[in-house]
Formats: C-alpha cells, structure tokens, sequence
C-alpha cells in the first residue's frame, strides 16, 4: 500500500519548517496566521512526528528531484540514452551544461536540503516527553537518519564538494556554510545510516509499506562503502542483507512486475519510492501526494509521446541481451521489433510504434525504445497524459538483483571471484540463461558484472554513476567513441556531447547558490 498523508497538516508543517522563526521589536507586527501551525506548537506527540516524516520525504518525491528533474538531468547522461536535443532542457543529460544557462541543477540542489532540513528538525525536536523511547521513537528517528543520508548521498554522489548540515541553522553563519568533501560527506551517510540500521524495523505492516527498513540501510551503507572502494565493509553489509532472508528475486515471469503498479513493494524491492495517481498535473507543489506524482514519465516515453522529445536506446545496450541470450530482461527493458511485440495498452508494437520508428529513421538511429517507466502497460497513448501524473508508478531504488551483483563487485574486488561468479549466477539464472563458467579471472568477472549490470539495471538510474565510479566514463562516453554501433552514444545532440574527464565526474554547482552563499566554489571545469 502506497504511503498515505493528511494533506492540511503536512501542508501546515512543511510551511512552519521553510519558515525561521524571527523576532520583531513591534509588538504590533506580531500577528500570528491562524491557517498555520507554528513548529513550536506543533511536535507535540508521537501522531506529530509520523506527520513530519511524510513531510521531510516529500522533496524527494517532488518533481523537483525524483518526480521528474533527477532523470531528465543526470539520470539520462547514461551512455544508454542517445537524448533528443530539446534546447536547455537536455543539456545536461548530453554532457553539454553551461551553468546559469542549462536547466535543472537549480531545481535539485536546494530539493535535497529540503528534504535535510526537516529531517534535522526532527532529530532535534524529539525529546523524552514528546516521543518517549520505544519503537515508535526508533520507527520515526530512523527513517529521519535514513532520508538525511538518502539525500547526502545523491548530493555527494552528484556534487562532490557540498556543504554537510546536520543541524537547523542556530545563527547567521549557519546559513552559510563551507563545502564538506565528498569522502566527508559519504562518512557522514555512513554514520547517520548506523543509526538507521538499528533503529528500523526489518518490515513494515501493510499499511506502511515502502517506507525505509533496516534492509534499506543496509543497502545504502554497503553501495556507499561501495563507491568508496571500502570492498570488505561493502560485502559485509550486503551480506547481512542477504542473510536477513527478507528478499528474493521474482521469477522470470514476473520480472517485469519490478517496473509497473503489479506488486509494488514486492519481495525483491530493497527500497522504493512512493508514487501516486493524480487526476491533475501540480508542477512543483510541496502538497504531499500532489507533489507525488511519476513524472518521470516524460523522460522515459518514446520520442513522438514525450514533451521533451526523450531519447533512443544505443544499439550496443541491445547486443549485451543478445550476446547472452537474455530475452526475459531484454523484452522487459527495450521496446523494439520482436515476435510478440507489444506498445501501449498491447497493441502490435509496429503498429503503436510506427510514428516513433519513423523518427528514428529520420534520425539515422536504430528503432529501440524505452520501457521501463515508459508506462506501456497503463494503458494506450490517448489515454495517458503528457506528464504521465494519472499513473503513479513507484520507482524501485534498490533491488535485491542490485545488492546481489553489488556483492558479487565487492567479492571479485577482495579476490573472492568464485563467490562472485556464484552471486551474478544468481542473477542470470533468474534470466533463464546461463551460468558464467567457473575458474573466470578477476578481469574476467569483473567484466561480466559490468555487462550483467546492463541487462539487469539499464533504465533504472544506476549506470552512469557507475561509469564514473569505475573509471570507465572516458572510455565509453569520451571524445571519439563510437560505442553505440559506430556512434557517439550522445550523437544525436552534436559534436560538442561528450564526456570531459575533470569535469563530468559531478555535476555544477548552481550559479544562485554560489551567488548567495560566498563560502561556496564551483566543481573543477565548469
């Protein structure tokens, strides 16, 4: 079940939380709003504190950050998307962003201290008496450790260099803070997600499915300790999560499930965000479940349906399916031409698609699609609006198939590759194709993972920051690749798309947070 809110409170709340309090000499000017309800009035009990929880998620699942602007931006830099070029809108996922002019790291940036700053004022307006020791305290404080490492994670995994706020501002220096490392900011998740992993439950009951567990923590510590290329601590932490037996992978039949409204939550869901339908279209409301809406669908939608233009998948992520005869996660991840085809609602896919096939051709691309979070399933192309928002498709963040071949990376990088091979085969065999043969090399196994990752995860946001954490980013997205079958992966937005090593490693700071606060400089090239 989809996360439920009370729309007036979280609404009071979130507008008491974006509001510091300040004193005023007149007494005269003191007026209080009687439609408001003042942060000093409201964290009275343990109802209170579950209401601002839902609140302090909320930017997350904003269009400001994972509704819509985290994927049209950063997400679709991905070597698997050749990006439509569509003015501003696109510059960043086509490695071309020029800050103060492109679009979308503005939006992002102050989304994620959004989400920071309540779940700080949580942690620091729970006491004895309003939130006594128990498992209530621990459910509410845990999820607020868990969404504030959630939302330094993606700002040191993006950034790099950003400030790290760990409490409410408490005087005018505070609201200028210097930038933290990004090793500083992921010691920092780090910590807060030890808080979390002791202090959820392992599962929720029905009625709070979706929220964060101590198997989530777990996951985003060990993907942390990961990208530090901490390998022994990364394993350990997978490790309990496989071992905690709260997950397992669906079966082949079912995998598509990962990927639509069917069985959202399921056993394979590490953590997701929540999504809901919504009759009509909010661009940027911080009301809960308006704000909530699976945006996304813009980004993923083939290009004569999408109102930014999208993208066409690169040949070279299909021949990856082909070469190991995955046809389970190939059909589930590209929508193309194939015996049993199908578009929007089931029609034929020649038929749905012959409109965005013609594109292609004019394009001079290959004719492959989109379909996960394209919405395929919800219904046909009439029926479905441009911003995707009657939806409301939950976005799977981890999956259990993530954390196996997370482990499987960290083993094969500690010199364990036939524990490794034994994890992606795991994988693959849920694929229905087979096993990698013993006695692989590190090398070896090292490049099956890479290629077992764009089977399992492509569409799914994970790729280019794991270019980028590897090394590799140069190699396939540089200058002159011709990766995508004779092609620069970015081709279709021109010459000047590609990667720029020192440079493209982490996104711009925005020019209005640079401009507001002189303690900030910008990331190296920009």
């Amino acid at each position: 079940m989809k996360i439920k809110t009370n729309r007036l409170l979280v609404l009071t709340l979130c507008m008491a939380l974006l509001m510091p309090l300040n004193g005023c000499d007149e007494d005269k000017l003191e007026i209080s709003n009687p439609n408001t309800v003042s942060q000093l009035d409201f964290f009275r009990n343990e109802a209170d504190f579950r209401v601002a929880v839902n609140g302090m998620i909320h930017p997350i699942t904003a269009v400001f950050f994972w509704g819509r602007v985290v994927h049209t931006g950063p997400l679709l830099r991905s070597d698997a998307f050749n990006v439509v070029p569509f003015a501003n809108n696109t510059t960043m996922s086509t490695l071309q962003g020029v800050p103060g002019v492109s679009r979308w790291a503005t939006d992002m940036f102050p989304q994620l201290y959004q989400a920071i700053f309540r779940a700080n004022t949580i942690l620091e307006e729970a006491n004895d008496e309003n939130l006594p020791a128990g498992s209530a305290r621990d459910e509410i404080l845990g999820q607020a450790y868990f969404m504030r490492a959630f939302a330094n994670w993606y700002l040191g995994a993006f950034w790099g260099n950003v400030p790290l706020v760990l409490n409410t501002p408490q005087s005018d220096a505070d609201f200028f803070p210097s930038q933290a490392t990004q090793t500083e900011v992921f010691n920092s998740v780090i910590a807060d997600l030890n808080m979390a992993a002791s202090m959820l439950p392992a599962t929720w009951s029905a009625n709070d499915l979706g929220r964060p567990t101590s198997g989530s923590a777990l996951a985003l510590r060990g993907k942390t300790h990961l990208f530090m290329q901490n390998y022994a601590a990364a394993a350990a932490d997978f490790q309990q999560v496989v071992n905690s037996g709260v997950y397992s992978l669906l079966p082949a039949a079912q995998y598509d499930d990962n990927f639509t409204t069917a069985n959202e939550n399921n056993a394979e869901s590490v953590f997701e965000l929540q999504f809901a339908p919504q009759d009509n279209f909010v661009w940027g409301s911080d009301v809960p479940l308006t704000g909530a809406q699976s945006n996304f669908y813009i980004d993923y939608s083939p290009p004569t349906v999408s109102l930014d233009r999208s993208h066409y998948i690169n040949p070279h992520i299909l021949q990856t399916f082909e070469d190991n005869g995955d046809t389970v996660r190939r059909n589930a991840t590209i929508a193309f031409d194939y015996p049993g085809a199908t578009g929007y609602g089931g029609a034929p896919f020649l038929e749905d698609f012959a409109p965005d096939i013609e594109a292609a051709q004019v394009a001079g691309v290959d004719a492959l699609f989109t379909r996960k979070y394209a919405m395929l399933f919800a219904g046909s192309r009439a029926e479905l609006p441009g911003f995707g928002q009657t939806v409301g498709v939950n976005w799977r963040l981890i999956r259990y198939a993530d954390v196996l071949l997370m482990l499987a990376e960290a083993e094969n990088a500690n010199g364990n590759s036939a524990a490794a091979i034994d994890l992606v085969n795991q994988v693959r065999q849920r694929a229905e194709i087979a096993d990698l043969p013993a006695g692989l090399s590190q090398q070896e196994v090292f490049d099956a993972i890479v290629a077992e990752r764009i089977m399992e995860l492509t569409g799914e946001g994970h790729r280019y920051l794991d270019l980028v954490r590897w090394g590799l980013a140069d190699d396939v997205m540089g200058q002159g690749s011709t990766i995508a079958g004779g092609r620069h992966p970015k081709s279709l937005a021109g010459e000047s798309a590609f990667f720029t090593p020192g440079r493209d490693e982490l996104l711009w700071i925005p020019v209005p947070e640079l401009n507001a606060n002189p303690n900030l400089v910008q990331n190296p090239g920009y």
